[in-house]
């Protein structure tokens, strides 16, 4: 007698498995706005108040427009804070917006964030499904969210560069250096995101847009050189838990800062230097099918590393880790892939997600013993576990730079191999 078979369990289809992200990220940020209590228990501190970063920016606008200066100390603000950005969010005003139009701008900026966010991630399978939701369900991005903090416009500025740069049209491939210049006049940093635009395509077109967009960042600089000189005198310190940047280890063995800046600088330096000589890439290809996880990969990971060296960062500019999640899944199972970036990948994927949750679950885990024991223990502790963590940052940011030094060495010499001869 035949022992009874089973037909094997049908796979799940990407489109089912995208529809339950949806579904659970929905669920997920509908509990917390339902029961902002519950914020404590993934590190975010609710002050009572829905979008304070929004809130900050329209009160600078008002502040503005009752002829006070938005640069000094802000009474309209919850927390005075002054206008730390350029002032091209100070034309807010010309659109008719005020604080008490905070919740419908806030709210309308989480939607388009967190559907931008979802559409983007495409799991093919359960456990794909399961490693965007560690990233998207991280408490940096939660952050992000309650705060309606302005990255989340930048995020949705950028979203649109890899599929212009992937487009058969030119035209539309041009829009991505338009779209970089408008997010760096908004907030400085993205200007770093030009990397990408070495993609892959005819040698003279990436040497044209590489003028266009140095051309089109000079223009944006010089009108933002006064932005930028008040900029450091006033911007807020980020500093402890739910902070990264390359200078934190060098501050805490003693240095502090340009020195520990610098320091910081100089082994970035060292680490690319060291990939550029290697051949750890060599023979390694990305598939026709990933190239658009490649250079969404690309675009998040020098953003989040060109922030890394230039200061420390408040934790919800990991919302940009969000672009790295589906190349960081897909390369440690690509069997065409050399083993060591395979190994590689898979590290730097383990690493990104202990960035994204060991900070919260300690700050979570150091709330319980709130009155129980002494403030300046607590502080203590949380100083040791953020140094203990530093070398895990670091080694992050390492394996980043990996693979940003291939994607420039690929692209450069797609430029013209004399050129990257002479990088030798």
């Amino acid at each position: 007698m035949k022992a009874p078979t089973t037909s094997p369990t049908p796979p799940t289809s990407p489109r089912t498995l995208w529809g339950l992200l949806a579904i659970f990220v929905a669920c997920y940020v509908g509990l917390v706005v339902s029961h902002p209590d519950l914020l404590r228990w993934v590190g975010v501190n609710h002050y009572g108040v829905w979008f304070l970063d929004s809130f900050a920016i329209l009160a600078s606008n008002d502040a503005l427009a009752r002829g006070l200066d938005p640069y000094a100390v802000n009474p309209l603000d919850y927390f005075n804070r002054p206008h730390v950005y350029s002032h091209w969010w100070l034309r807010l005003r010309d659109l008719g917006l005020t604080r008490a139009d905070n919740f419908v701008v806030g709210l309308t900026l989480v939607i388009a964030f967190v559907a931008v966010a979802v559409a983007r991630l495409r799991p093919r399978e359960p456990r794909e499904l399961l490693w965007y939701l560690v990233v998207l369900c991280s408490s940096p991005v939660v952050l992000a969210v309650e705060r309606a903090n302005n990255d989340l416009v930048i995020f949705l500025l950028l979203a649109p560069v890899v599929p212009c740069l992937l487009a058969s049209r030119r035209a539309v491939r041009w829009l991505a250096i338009f779209l970089i210049a408008a997010a760096a006049g908004l907030k400085f940093y993205p200007a770093i995101a030009a990397l990408v635009l070495l993609a892959p395509a005819e040698a003279k077109e990436v040497r044209l847009r590489l003028a266009v967009m140095a051309a089109a960042l000079a223009v944006v600089g010089l009108g933002l050189v006064r932005d930028l000189a008040g900029f450091s005198a006033i911007a807020p310190k980020a500093e402890g838990l739910m902070t990264f940047g390359a200078a934190n280890l060098f501050e805490a063995l003693g240095l502090a800062g340009r020195a520990a800046k610098s320091a910081g600088l100089a082994v970035g330096a060292a680490v690319a230097v060291g990939f550029w000589r290697t051949k750890i890439f060599a023979g390694w290809e990305i598939r026709a099918e990933d190239r658009n996880a490649w250079l969404s990969f690309t675009l998040g990971a020098v953003l989040l590393t060109g922030c890394f060296f230039a200061g420390t960062n408040f934790a919800y500019r990991w919302v940009f880790a969000l672009w790295l999640a589906p190349l960081l899944w897909r390369v440690p199972r690509d069997a065409a892939a050399p083993a060591v970036v395979r190994r590689l990948a898979a590290a730097v994927a383990v690493l990104l997600a202990v960035a994204l949750w060991l900070d919260a679950l300690v700050s979570a885990g150091l709330t319980r013993f709130a009155g129980k024991v002494p403030p300046d223990t607590l502080v203590q502790w949380a100083d040791r576990i953020f140094l203990v963590e530093q070398p895990l940052t670091w080694a992050l940011f390492a394996g980043l730079i990996g693979f940003l030094v291939h994607f420039a060495r690929t692209g450069l010499r797609g430029i013209g191999p004399r050129f990257t001869q002479d990088l030798k």
